[in-house]
């Protein structure tokens, strides 16, 4: 939803734009993001020993973390709990947004 605000949503695990560093969601994207932040601010040597040290390097065992790769199956059992969770979110969430603009 975040388009409504002017956003372009990008499918990247971290994304550099600028002076923004932003991260996806999730466990593992969080990690990522946080060792480009260490990357960025203490270089990629020190990046590579923090990952080194907690031994991370996933490895999913399927391909369905984002919507372009999930069956089509999940993808729409997926909406459909979320629909069902936001209710009329995305609504406000537009009303919102146009008031902001």
């Amino acid at each position: 939803m975040l388009s409504e605000f002017g956003a372009v949503p990008d499918s990247a695990r971290v994304v550099h734009d600028g002076n923004v560093l932003t991260g996806g969601g999730g466990v593992t994207a969080g990690a990522d993001f946080a060792l480009r932040l260490i990357a960025e601010l203490r270089g990629p040597d020190v990046a590579q020993c923090v990952q080194l040290g907690l031994e991370y390097a996933p490895a999913p065992p399927f391909n369905a973390g984002r919507l372009e790769t999930a069956p089509e199956h999940v993808r729409a059992a997926v909406t459909a709990q979320m629909d069902g969770l936001l209710g009329d979110g995305r609504e406000r969430v537009k009303v919102l947004a146009s008031r902001i603009a």
